[in-house]
C-alpha cells in the first residue's frame, strides 16, 4: 500500500520485479503523481496490478491482507511478502531465496531482515537512482529483539487460514482481529543470505513531512493515533512549529530507539556500511524535482473534512473500526 510516493515508487517498482513474478500495488488516495506512475509502468507491460482506495483512515493491515490474499487466490503465489513503497528486496539468488522458502515449517511465516538505510541527507541528489545508490547501511546489531525489526514472508498456511491477518507494518502474522489479545503464527527467521528487505525511510525534508503528517492524520482516522511518547508525535509538533528539520530529526526513530529524544544525537556520527541493493535501471517517469508537502498535506486534510461531513450527515457514516492490528 502505498501514498504520495511519485519520488520513489517507479524504483521501488523496477528493482522488485527483478526479483518477484508479480506486484499488487494499491494506491492509498495519492495526491501527487504516485498513480499516474503507476499505470505508466502497467501499461509498459510490466507483471504490475495497481488497486485503488479512497478511503482516508490507514487501515494498512487490512488492506495488505487483502492484497496478500489475492496474490495467494486469483495470482496463484507460492510465497508473498508486503512491502512498502521504501522497501527494496535483496535476493542475491533467486534459487537460494526459493530453498529458504521451502525450510519454512507448516503453520509458519518467514521471518525477514530488515536493515535500514541512510542517504546523505545534507546535500541533494540529481535523482532518485543516484540517491538510493548513495544511502549506505546503518550498523546494528543482526538481531533485532522485537518483532518490529523484521518483515513477515506468507507462505499458503497464511492464505489456507481464513483468521489469518497481517499486522500494522507488515511485521507479523496475527491469527485473529486483535494484535494484542490474538495469537501470533509462529514463524522462523529465514538467511540474510538469501533475502532482506532494505529500508529507506528518510530521503529528503519534503518527503519526511509528508510522511509524518499524512499518515498521522490517516492514523487518527483510522482511530490508530500514536502514542504521545513516539518520535512521530514529537516530528509532528516540529513541522507544527514550523521548525526546521535536521537529520538528526528525521532519522531518530531509525537510529536511536523508537523512545528516544529528536536531537540526541549527531547525525554524520552515525555508524554506517557500504552494503548497496538496487538492480540496474532507467526512470521514464519519475521528476527530479522534490514535491511541495502543503498540497499533499491540504489533500489529506480535504479527505477527512469530507469523511466528517458524511458522518454527520449520516449517522454511523466514517466509523473508525472496532479492531486494532
Amino acid at each position: 500500500m502505498v501514498r504520495n510516493e511519485a519520488d520513489i515508487v517507479e524504483a521501488f517498482v523496477r528493482h522488485n520485479l527483478t526479483v518477484l513474478d508479480g506486484l499488487i500495488v494499491v494506491d492509498h488516495a495519492s495526491a501527487d503523481a504516485t498513480l499516474d506512475i503507476l499505470k505508466s509502468l502497467a501499461a509498459e507491460p510490466l507483471r504490475l496490478a495497481v488497486r485503488r482506495i479512497d478511503v482516508p483512515g490507514y487501515l494498512q493491515a487490512e488492506v495488505t491482507t487483502s492484497a496478500a490474499r489475492e496474490a495467494f487466490g486469483r495470482a496463484g503465489a507460492d510465497a508473498v511478502i508486503a512491502l512498502d513503497a521504501d522497501e527494496f528486496l535483496k535476493v542475491p539468488s533467486r534459487a537460494l531465496l526459493e530453498h529458504a522458502i521451502a525450510t519454512i515449517p507448516s503453520g509458519c511465516c518467514g521471518r525477514v531482515a530488515w536493515p535500514t538505510y541512510v542517504p546523505p541527507l545534507n546535500r541533494v541528489e540529481p535523482d532518485m537512482v543516484t540517491l538510493i545508490r548513495s544511502a549506505r547501511r546503518l550498523f546494528v546489531e543482526p538481531d533485532h529483539p522485537t518483532d518490529l525489526g523484521h518483515k513477515a514472508l506468507l507462505t499458503r498456511d497464511f492464505a489456507a487460514d481464513p483468521s489469518a491477518n497481517l499486522t500494522m507494518g507488515n511485521h507479523g502474522v496475527v491469527l485473529g482481529n486483535n494484535v494484542r489479545t490474538s495469537p501470533h503464527m509462529r514463524h522462523v527467521k529465514l538467511p540474510e543470505s538469501a533475502i532482506a528487505v532494505c529500508h529507506l525511510p528518510v530521503r529528503s525534508e519534503s518527503q519526511f513531512i509528508v510522511k509524518v503528517t499524512v499518515k498521522r492524520l490517516a492514523r487518527v482516522a483510522a482511530g490508530r493515533d500514536y502514542p504521545p511518547v513516539s518520535n512521530i508525535w514529537q516530528a509532528w509538533h516540529a513541522i507544527c512549529r514550523g521548525a526546521r528539520l535536521t537529520p538528526a530529526h528525521m532519522l531518530t526513530s531509525h537510529v536511536a530507539g523508537h523512545h528516544a529524544q529528536a536531537g540526541n544525537f549527531a547525525a554524520e556520527d552515525i555508524a554506517t556500511v557500504d552494503d548497496p541493493f538496487l538492480a540496474d535501471m532507467e526512470l521514464r517517469y519519475t521528476s527530479a524535482s522534490a514535491a511541495d508537502p502543503l498540497p499533499l498535506v491540504l489533500s489529506a486534510v480535504e479527505g477527512l473534512a469530507r469523511r466528517l461531513a458524511a458522518a454527520r450527515t449520516q449517522p454511523g457514516a466514517g466509523r473508525a473500526p472496532t479492531s486494532h492490528r
